[in-house]
């Protein structure tokens, strides 16, 4: 029981710091509305990996390997969001203010996956 509450404080942790990372970007984008269909686009690319972190992490309950997968998605994630930023250039703010929001995210998730 201890290690199965172990994995699920680690789950909890890291589903919490997803929850911070997505009200931070999105009071990111709230505040760069310059350009409706760019947000509009990179709302629905959030959205649409929030729905996929949460289902990787849900997949991740009672398996032991639960660090290795939660790093894993981590990384994946990591890439996903460079790589979709990388279009979007034109505004540097954003691309700042996000970058600097997913290196944070990054951190807390490499955080709650070694504790």
């Amino acid at each position: 029981m201890d290690l199965q509450a172990g994995i699920m404080s680690k789950g909890f942790g890291a589903q919490l710091a997803l929850i911070w990372f997505f009200t931070s970007v999105s009071s990111i984008m709230h505040g760069q509305n310059r350009s409706l269909s760019k947000c509009l686009r990179t709302q629905f690319a959030f959205i649409r990996f929030f729905t996929t972190v949460s289902s990787v992490m849900d997949s991740q309950m009672g398996i032991l390997s639960e660090s290795l997968r939660a790093m894993l998605a981590s990384i994946w994630f990591f890439t996903s969001v460079c790589s979709i930023m990388a279009g979007q250039v034109n505004i540097l703010s954003k691309s700042l203010g996000t970058q600097l929001a997913t290196e944070s995210l990054f951190a807390c998730v490499c955080l709650t996956v070694d504790n």
